[in-house]
C-alpha cells in the first residue's frame, strides 16, 4: 500500500511537472488580439490598402520611416550623403541586418526591392520618372542619382502612400510582378508573417522576430526604435462593427486601431481606453469623369453647393470629434489651405439645380455607390435627398467594399451595365495630406490614375510643380496655387475629417500615434 501511495504520488508531481513546462509556454506568451481586416496581398510593393500597408511594415523594413510630424528620418540607413547639386545620393546601410531567414540584407537587394516599386506603382513612377540611375556600391552602399532636384526622394523611400518599397531578398523582388509572394514570407521587418496559423477571413498571426536589429533611438511615429514587447500578433477578423466592439469589451480582443465612430459611445461606457491615431480622416465624393454630367465642371459645381459639412459630418463621425475642412489635403497640416473654397462654403440647392441645367442634365438616374453602413453610407443618404431636392432622379446602389472597388476601378461602363456617376469615399489622412501620395489629386490624362478618372492638365502641372519645389515654403506656396485650382475644376468635393480612434483594454500600454498604427512599443500587462 505504502508502494502504491508512493507511487501515485511520484505520478502526481510528475504530470505536475509536466504542467509547469507548458503552463508558461501557453500563458507566458504574450498575445496581442487586434480586431483587423484581412490582408490579401502579401507583397509589399502590390498591397495598396490600409490593411496591406500595416502588413506591410509589420513584415519588411523601410530604408526610412515617417516620425510623428511625417518627416522621413533613417532606419535601414546608417546614414548618406546629398551632393551639392542635388542629384547624387550615397547611401550606407547599417551593419548586420537580416532577413528573417538569416541571410544578410545587402545594397543588391535594395537596388532589386526599390526598382520593382518603382517600375510596378503609381507612388513609385513619380520617383522612376526623375530618376537616372541606382546601383549598388558595395555590400552596405549604394548610389542613387537623379535627373533633376527632387525634395521627396527619402519620404518616398520612407513608404510614404502605399503600396511601399519594403526590402524583400533580391531573388524575390526579381520574380514577375503578377506571381505571388513565396512561402514562407521572408521580410526584413520586426515581425514574421507565420502563415501555417493564418485562416483566411478569420486571423492573421505575426510573430516577433527575435533577430530584429532594432534602431537605438525612442520611437517616434513609425520612426526609431522597434523594439516589439509581445510574442505574436494576432488580427481577430471582424467585419461587423457591432461584434467587433462587444468582442473588445468582453476581453476577447485587446485592440481595436481603427474603431467605428458609432461605437466609440458604447466602448467608453464600458472602460476601454480610447485615443486618437495619427491624422484624421477625410471624406469626400467622387464624381465620374467619364460620364455626364460630372464630366461638366458645372455639374461638379453644383454637387458642392449641396454638401453641407456641418449637417453631414455629425452622421459621418458618430461620437469620434469631427470638423469641417475645405482642403484638398487635412486641415492642420502644412498643406492645410481652404484658399478657393469661399463660394462654396453655404448650401445652396436653387444655384444647384441651375447648374446642373446649364450643364446638360435632362433628368437622367444618377447612380449613385456607397458601402452598406458606416461613413460613406452616411453621406450617400443625406447626398441623395439634396440631389432629388435639385431635381435629379438618384438610385442609391449598396454593394460590398470588393463590389465597389470593380465598378469604380471599371471604364467607360454606362450606367446600367455597371456603370456610375457619384461615391463617397474616406481616406487616411497621412496619406491624403500630401500632393505626393494623394492620390485623388492625380489629374494626369490617359485614365491610369485614381477611379474616376479625371482629365486636367492645367492641374497636374500644378501638382507637379508642387513637387519640384524644393524648401517646405515653396511647396506650401506653389500647393496654395494648386489648391485655389481645385475648387475651380473640383476633382471631388471635400466633406470633412474626423479623428480616428483606437480603443483598447486598460492593459494594453505603449500605443504609439502614427502613420498608421504601429504594433512595435505596445504591451499587454
Amino acid at each position: 500500500m505504502k508502494l502504491e501511495r508512493l507511487f501515485a504520488i511520484v505520478i502526481c508531481f510528475s504530470m505536475l511537472a509536466v504542467g509547469m513546462r507548458d503552463v508558461p509556454a501557453q500563458e507566458g506568451r504574450k498575445v496581442l488580439r487586434v480586431i483587423s481586416g484581412d490582408v490579401t496581398e502579401l507583397d509589399p510593393t502590390q498591397g495598396s490598402n490600409r490593411v496591406s500597408r500595416v502588413y506591410s511594415q509589420m513584415v519588411f523594413d523601410t530604408l526610412f520611416a515617417l516620425d510623428g510630424k511625417l518627416v522621413a528620418k533613417p532606419m535601414m540607413v546608417e546614414k548618406y550623403t546629398v551632393s551639392s547639386d542635388g542629384l547624387t545620393r550615397d547611401y550606407t546601410l547599417r551593419p548586420n541586418l537580416k532577413f528573417h531567414d538569416g541571410s544578410p540584407v545587402t545594397a543588391r537587394d535594395v537596388v532589386a526591392s526599390v526598382k520593382r516599386w518603382a517600375d510596378n506603382t503609381a507612388i513609385g513612377a513619380q520617383l522612376k520618372s526623375r530618376l537616372s540611375s541606382l546601383a549598388a556600391v558595395s555590400d552596405r552602399d549604394f548610389r542613387l542619382v537623379l535627373k533633376e532636384p527632387f525634395g521627396f526622394v527619402e519620404f518616398l523611400l520612407a513608404g510614404a502612400g502605399s503600396p511601399i518599397p519594403g526590402i524583400m531578398r533580391e531573388k524575390d523582388a526579381a520574380r514577375p510582378y503578377n506571381t505571388p509572394m513565396p512561402l514562407p514570407v521572408v521580410g526584413s521587418g520586426p515581425f514574421k508573417f507565420v502563415d501555417a496559423e493564418r485562416v483566411e477571413g478569420s486571423r492573421v498571426v505575426f510573430a516577433r522576430n527575435a533577430d530584429y536589429l532594432s534602431r537605438g533611438e525612442p520611437a517616434d511615429g513609425l520612426a526609431g526604435g522597434r523594439v516589439v514587447k509581445v510574442d505574436q500578433v494576432r488580427w481577430i477578423i471582424m467585419p461587423d462593427a457591432t461584434t467587433a466592439s462587444n468582442a473588445l469589451a468582453a476581453g476577447e480582443a485587446d485592440l481595436w486601431a481603427e474603431a467605428d465612430p458609432d461605437q466609440i459611445a458604447f466602448l467608453r461606457q464600458r472602460g476601454l481606453k480610447l485615443s486618437p491615431n495619427g491624422l484624421p480622416f477625410v471624406e469626400f465624393v467622387r464624381p465620374n469623369f467619364q460620364l455626364p454630367p460630372f464630366n461638366d465642371v458645372r455639374a461638379r459645381q453644383a454637387l458642392a453647393l449641396l454638401i453641407d459639412q456641418d449637417e453631414i459630418m455629425p452622421a459621418v463621425a458618430g461620437d469620434a470629434d469631427w470638423k469641417p475642412c475645405h482642403s484638398f489635403s487635412v486641415c492642420g497640416t502644412a498643406f492645410g489651405t481652404e484658399a478657393g473654397s469661399k463660394p462654396f462654403l453655404k448650401q445652396n440647392v436653387q444655384r444647384a439645380r441651375s447648374l446642373l441645367a446649364e450643364a446638360g442634365y435632362k433628368g437622367e438616374t444618377i447612380v449613385l455607390l456607397s458601402l452598406p453602413a458606416g461613413p460613406n453610407m452616411a453621406v450617400a443618404q443625406v447626398l441623395a435627398q439634396r440631389l432629388k431636392e435639385a431635381g435629379v432622379k438618384v438610385d442609391l446602389q449598396v454593394t460590398d467594399l470588393p463590389t465597389l472597388l470593380q465598378r469604380i476601378r471599371a471604364k467607360g461602363q454606362p450606367p446600367g451595365k455597371g456603370g456610375y456617376h457619384l461615391f463617397p469615399y474616406n481616406a487616411t489622412g497621412s496619406i491624403w495630406f500630401h500632393p505626393l501620395t494623394n492620390a485623388a489629386l492625380d489629374m494626369s490624362c490617359g485614365g491610369h490614375n485614381w477611379p474616376g478618372f479625371p482629365c486636367d492638365e492645367a492641374g497636374e502641372r500644378l501638382r507637379q510643380r508642387v513637387l519640384r519645389a524644393l524648401t517646405p515654403a515653396e511647396q506650401q506656396q506653389a500647393f496654395e496655387v494648386l489648391q485655389e485650382h481645385m475648387w475651380q475644376f473640383l476633382p471631388y468635393v471635400p466633406v470633412g475629417q474626423w479623428d480616428v480612434v483606437s480603443a483598447y483594454r486598460p492593459n494594453v500600454t505603449g500605443l504609439l500615434s502614427a502613420y498608421v498604427q504601429p504594433y512595435w512599443n505596445v504591451e499587454k500587462r
